[in-house]
């Protein structure tokens, strides 16, 4: 597959069915690409258990699925029952990856408007989840969110080679701007990537180039032996939805192509 295989999140913005998503994503030239792990519902109805196998039959890699993070602070409560109900809910995605032969779950610790201060507890969470990881060889992928301390907690606390995290570019330069802490000191713990930009001021998810980010910078400070997918988290604005999806993706594959020309070089 080359240096950094690239990929793209398997919904990119466009009101499509799932196998014309994912059909338009392998014609664009990316190799890989990630689910979101819910049913999709109105209006072409999807199980998301299907959804690995079209991914396949279609040629691409599926890299990791995207669990949902409704209530995910509650990794973080000191009451057990809380806990509990996320804890299983984790589980069950773990299994799900196992089952479809996935290698990677991201996940959230926290939920909007719900950021708790990390604490014991969610070492606790974590580390059932972890445990669970390790046997069915599953890597679960924190990712960096609103909190800049919660993945930086997790990671000292658990040491395991099925524990890593996700970089999402845009959540990053909403937090932590132009620290590369987490980059710096946990690089060798990167597995996976949301790559998109903003305006310093929301998550944009906007293509790379469109925003404020330095991709200069951030690539300085990539691991140098990271060797996964560089994957977007991107969707359109309001003036690209108004093209065709076959031309934002060429513009993504573009974009992409041109940050990973930069790690290679840098």
């Amino acid at each position: 597959m080359g240096q950094y295989p690239l990929g793209i999140f398997s919904w990119f913005g466009y009101m499509l069915p799932f196998k014309d998503r994912i059909r338009l994503i392998k014609e664009a030239g990316f190799t890989a690409t990630s689910i979101w792990w819910e049913d999709e519902e109105m209006p072409w109805p999807i199980k998301k258990e299907s959804m690995p196998q079209l991914v396949r039959d279609m040629g691409l890699i599926v890299e990791n699925i995207h669990v949902p993070f409704n209530n995910s602070g509650e990794l973080w409560s000191e009451q057990e029952l809380e806990r509990s109900r996320m804890i299983e809910s984790h589980l069950h995605w773990l299994d799900a990856c196992a089952k479809h032969k996935i290698p990677i779950m991201v996940m959230h610790l926290t939920e909007d408007g719900n950021h708790p201060v990390p604490n014991t507890y969610g070492v606790e969470s974590m580390l059932q989840l972890v445990k669970a990881a390790e046997k069915l060889g599953v890597t679960i992928a924190i990712e960096n969110t609103q909190r800049s301390d919660n993945v930086p907690y997790i990671l000292d606390k658990i040491q395991s080679e099925y524990l890593g995290f996700c970089y999402d570019s845009s959540h990053y330069f909403l937090t932590d701007k132009q620290d590369f802490h987490l980059l710096d000191n946990y690089g060798g713990r990167l597995v996976a990537t949301h790559l998109s930009d903003n305006d310093g001021i929301k998550d944009r998810h906007w293509l790379p180039g469109q925003g404020i980010i330095n991709w200069n910078e951030v690539t300085k400070h990539f691991p140098t032996k990271f060797s996964g997918y560089l994957t977007l988290e991107a969707y359109p604005t309001n003036e690209e939805r108004e093209d065709s999806p076959e031309n934002f993706l060429m513009k993504a594959h573009q974009r992409v192509t041109k940050i990973r020309d930069l790690l290679i070089k840098a």
